[in-house]
């Protein structure tokens, strides 16, 4: 009796694993959503399967130390970011059938006077890209988009903070220690699918400039499926076809399929009981 009790034991846990259930469940929805892009910057280097340094003009370097990514800027007078920066650049970031996506981070900027902190979201299809920048010789804060952009004064944060750009269909949020500070249109990047996230800094004065950024990370909320109304009065939601290897390559975010595995799980559970 008391093997038959393990043995159904040890089979509710499996199953219980497997299918997201009971108290040994996993998941790889975070907080936020579902979570596709995440470096905390904690190994004090550079992982290049997920960045790449973008460096232009001598004085400008890049750093992981202590836990956080550090950029150092230095301007040569040349009037133009494209020849005096210190930025990375992330991989290619797939996202399909979004309903908003959030990019989010801390940054701190310990020395403004001369140059810009930057964070930036592009659509590498397009070009289009949205992003904040503050521009710390004018205690302005820029917000690009496709249509334009717009500034206004804000002072560049001396200490951490936490920082996100809310993406949706129709316009983007920019919230910073927890409070949204600006909410804007564009429909620039409503068909994005690959994105791509920068960050650092540039200056054109010839002055070091210390910039900081953390816990950089990318979620997204999913589409909802649309519900149709039948003549009946019924209602059904509007399901897509999706091809076998699309189900499986999915199947641990969206919803589990029983494999043979989880047969053969089900087998030992009721022969367990029979005994």
């Amino acid at each position: 009796m008391r093997m038959r009790k393990s043995v159904i034991f040890l089979v509710y846990l499996l199953l219980s694993s497997y299918l997201n259930v009971g108290f040994v469940g996993f998941s790889k929805v975070s907080a936020q959503g579902n979570l596709v892009f995440y470096d905390d910057f904690n190994d004090n280097s550079l992982d290049t399967a997920k960045w790449t340094e973008d460096m232009a003009g001598s004085g400008n370097t890049y750093s992981e130390e202590n836990g956080e990514a550090h950029f150092t800027t230095y301007g040569h007078r040349t009037g133009s970011y494209t020849t005096e920066h210190a930025f990375l650049r992330s991989e290619i970031i797939q996202i399909n059938g979004w309903d908003s996506v959030t990019f989010s981070g801390r940054w701190k900027f310990t020395d403004p006077g001369t140059a810009e902190m930057w964070f930036r979201v592009y659509d590498s299809d397009t070009g289009n890209y949205i992003g904040v920048r503050y521009i710390s010789w004018t205690s302005t804060i820029a917000y690009d988009r496709p249509e334009g952009t717009v500034t206004e004064s804000r002072n560049a944060p001396k200490e951490y903070t936490p920082f996100k750009l809310v993406l949706k269909r129709d316009g983007f949020e920019f919230w910073e220690g927890g409070e949204l500070v600006k909410n804007f249109s564009t429909v620039g990047m409503k068909n994005a699918s690959h994105f791509r996230i920068v960050i650092g800094g540039w200056d054109d004065s010839p002055k070091k400039s210390h910039i900081y950024f953390d816990r950089m990370e990318v979620s997204y909320e999913p589409n909802v499926l649309p519900t149709t109304v039948s003549p009946s009065g019924t209602t059904s939601e509007t399901h897509t076809k999706t091809s076998p290897e699309a189900r499986e390559s999915t199947s641990d975010s969206t919803g589990k399929t029983c494999g043979p595995g989880v047969v053969a799980l089900l087998a030992a559970l009721i022969a367990a009981k029979r005994r």
